[in-house]
């Protein structure tokens, strides 16, 4: 019963983390309010309602990151394929420091489907693109069971242990609207590239052309 408690406990600060960031103070306030005046059985009830544990047992709680897959908490997806999702971290290392999460509950990096270090590499390169830091790290690290692959911008010496700065909805939402603006001038560059490519392999000097009948 102990372990399970600190199961539960260790739930809800994600959860409360995860509110803060993605609610508006007076929401989450209320949120956080109720969570915190529920006993552990109605935790335990409030959860299995949630779909964040299943029936039948305490110690088969769905951990935080797959309740992040399924919706049942809010986060800042930023891309997502077949076998992951990635997000915005809630408590940064770095500006841009993003998670991949793998939509099925995996306990090691070994298993890790090749999805996830494929979506990883997309998300180090939007970064790079966005922010323009020295580099970008690619750190596995478990919580709850449940594997997981940092994408962390690095500015200075940024590493996992450095002080984390909790990140508000407003500032992921426009974290998110950098990259996304990024990418779509990156597009548009590579459009009028291939236009002015086109345009220069059709004139008069290259490109033979009957000659006028008088």
């Amino acid at each position: 019963m102990e372990q399970t408690s600190k199961n539960l406990e260790n739930i809800k600060t994600k959860l409360i983390e995860h509110i803060n960031a993605n609610y508006l103070s007076t929401e989450a306030e209320k949120f956080i309010s109720e969570i915190n005046s529920m006993n552990e059985n109605e935790f335990v009830e409030f959860l299995k309602q949630q779909g964040l544990l299943k029936e039948g047992t305490s110690t088969n709680s769905k951990c935080i990151f797959c309740s992040i897959v399924f919706g049942d908490v809010p986060s800042t997806k930023i891309a997502e394929n077949e076998k992951a999702t990635a997000i915005l971290d809630i408590n940064p290392a770095s500006k841009g420091h993003a998670i991949v999460i793998p939509k099925e509950h995996v306990e090691s990096k070994e298993n890790l489907p090749p999805e996830v270090g494929k979506l990883a590499t997309e998300i180090k390169d939007k970064l790079q693109k966005a922010f323009s830091p020295k580099r970008i790290d690619l750190i596995s690290t478990n919580a709850m069971g449940h594997e997981i692959l940092n994408v962390l911008p690095v500015y200075e010496n940024e590493t996992l242990e450095s002080e984390r700065k909790k990140l508000s909805s407003e500032d992921a939402e426009k974290i998110r609207n950098e990259i996304e603006e990024s990418e779509n001038e990156k597009e548009e560059t590579e459009v009028t590239q291939e236009q002015t490519e086109s345009e220069e392999e059709i004139n008069e000097t290259n490109t033979w052309l009957p000659k006028r009948i008088p």
